[in-house]
């Protein structure tokens, strides 16, 4: 697990070798993102930020966000107020832009009794996601894998991450609270735990085996020819 406790402003980790070339940045002052073909998914924890993309776009506390970079051109981001915003990078990829405001408990079942809201869908089959995890008090997980990256965001609680001792493994542990940000490897297994506080988490996968296909849409399977007959 690549853990950074206390983000400071342009703190990143570097995933840009991965399957899904990523990056995460720690953002709370004034920032320009380099002229790069990419999609920027993120969250705010505290205060106010401006991202002059494509248009501008103004991202309070506790928004999550999906916007493309310029193709032509940096993308500054200015800060309003102080706070923290965390912006990761996906290259290569563009996606739809959109602003939203995080809810709470999730609205889909996770393993072991946690709960997940599915914040930014994949445009396409395959494409990027942003997730909302909600972990309550009282959660001990199952030990598990993601094939690809996992970045995530505290935004709430405490709890800790942990690997658990197996033949040569050694295993590991580690306390999270909310403002830290963090990345899963490829393949870690790993699990979280909750015995004090709930925990909350943005989560971001690079990819899915989940969305809409051209032949397989709701515009597409809720259209009937012939009022339905045939």
């Amino acid at each position: 697990m690549i853990l950074i406790p206390n983000p400071q402003h342009a703190d990143i980790i570097d995933q840009k070798d991965t399957m899904y070339p990523t990056e995460m940045i720690s953002i709370s002052d004034d920032f320009v993102i380099d002229d790069t073909v990419g999609n920027m998914y993120g969250f705010c924890t505290k205060g106010s930020f401006a991202i002059h993309g494509e248009q501008t776009w103004t991202i309070n506390a506790d928004d999550f966000f999906t916007i493309k970079t310029p193709l032509n051109g940096e993308t500054p981001i200015e800060m309003l107020e102080e706070g923290q915003l965390f912006v990761i990078i996906r290259y290569g990829f563009r996606g739809i832009d959109m602003v939203g405001h995080s809810e709470k408990n999730g609205r889909l079942s996770y393993i072991d009794g946690c709960t997940d809201s599915l914040l930014v869908m994949p445009p396409r089959l395959g494409d990027p996601c942003l997730n909302y995890l909600h972990f309550p008090m009282g959660i001990d997980q199952t030990q598990h894998l993601h094939p690809s990256i996992r970045m995530g965001i505290v935004i709430g609680g405490k709890g800790e991450a942990f690997q658990k001792p197996e033949g040569k493994r050694e295993g590991w542990e580690e306390d999270l609270t909310k403002g830290m940000m963090f990345c899963l490897e490829e393949g870690e297994v790993h699990s979280f735990r909750t015995s004090e506080s709930y925990m909350d988490i943005i989560a971001y996968h690079p990819d899915s085996d989940f969305g809409p296909t051209d032949t397989n849409h709701p515009m597409l399977n809720r259209t009937y020819i012939d009022h339905g007959k045939s």
